[in-house]
């Protein structure tokens, strides 16, 4: 579970890192005039946004029963964080389907 849970960690870090420079190269390409890449560049920075934040989501999930099982954290308080994060889990499901792509894409 501890290798499990740093993988995540590290994989939802860069694809944090990726998501910015996307979204970064997004905005400016939205600037240039003809330039039609900013909408796909758009479309793959949301789509890597909800898999970073399922990484980390991935990542906190089998932590948290790791620390559990070596004694580092109570039983009470690994049942309170477990909770808390399947409720942020709800919440996750939610804003991601709210934010990926629906349908075909349009066409111009």
């Amino acid at each position: 579970m501890y290798e499990v849970s740093r993988t995540a960690g590290t994989a939802m870090v860069l694809t944090g890192l990726s998501c910015l420079c996307t979204g970064l190269i997004a905005i400016l390409a939205m600037h240039v005039p003809g330039d039609t890449r900013s909408d796909g560049a758009y479309r793959l920075t949301r789509i890597m946004a909800v898999f970073g934040g399922a990484c980390g989501l991935v990542a906190a999930l089998s932590g948290v029963p790791y620390h559990w099982m070596v004694g580092d954290i109570s039983e009470h308080m690994f049942l309170a964080v477990e909770g808390g994060l399947l409720v942020l889990v709800a919440v996750f499901a939610v804003v991601a389907a709210a934010l990926l792509p629906h349908g075909k894409p349009r066409s111009r």
